[in-house]
């Protein structure tokens, strides 16, 4: 790696490179994740470029937000996250992976998500998630009604 690199972009680009491996083996398509800052703003954007292949689609937009208190990052807030086909096990392979890939590559401490509607709700507890139990409110700088929470 570049020496002169700073730590966190560092990892954003390791994180990029191993979801573009990680969709390509599901799905079967380079989805081209890229990250991006907002001057000002304490967190990265990490999404995919390329959403879909043929009949396979996939996006995945999120937001990795920084530690204010030390080097690295506290917390992954994810915006959008969707897989077709569907009810295949597609979408819970990909999200573990995923959540694998975050535990062996930041020292974020939780993930959050607002899901849509009870659907959405199903799955994402079926993949561990599980409603706030307010601990974390005081940390994050999101809305925090109807979070669901992963514990990493």
């Amino acid at each position: 790696m570049i020496e002169n690199r700073n730590y966190e972009e560092n990892i954003l680009e390791e994180l990029c490179k191993i979801l573009n491996q990680i969709i390509f083996e599901v799905l079967q398509f380079e989805p081209c994740f890229a990250y991006h800052s907002i001057e000002g703003e304490n967190y990265y954007t990490i999404h995919n470029k390329i959403k879909s292949y043929g009949e396979k689609r996939f996006d995945l937009n999120m937001r990795v937000y920084k530690n204010e208190n030390e080097k690295g990052f506290l917390y992954v807030y994810m915006l959008w996250f969707s897989v077709n086909p569907k009810k295949r096990g597609l979408g819970s392979i990909i999200v573990n992976e995923i959540l694998e890939l975050l535990k062996a590559l930041t020292d974020i401490k939780f993930v959050i998500l607002h899901p849509d509607d009870n659907e959405v709700k199903y799955f994402w507890v079926k993949n561990k998630f599980m409603p706030s139990n307010g601990e974390i409110d005081k940390k994050i700088d999101v809305n925090t009604r109807r979070i669901l929470v992963y514990a990493v």
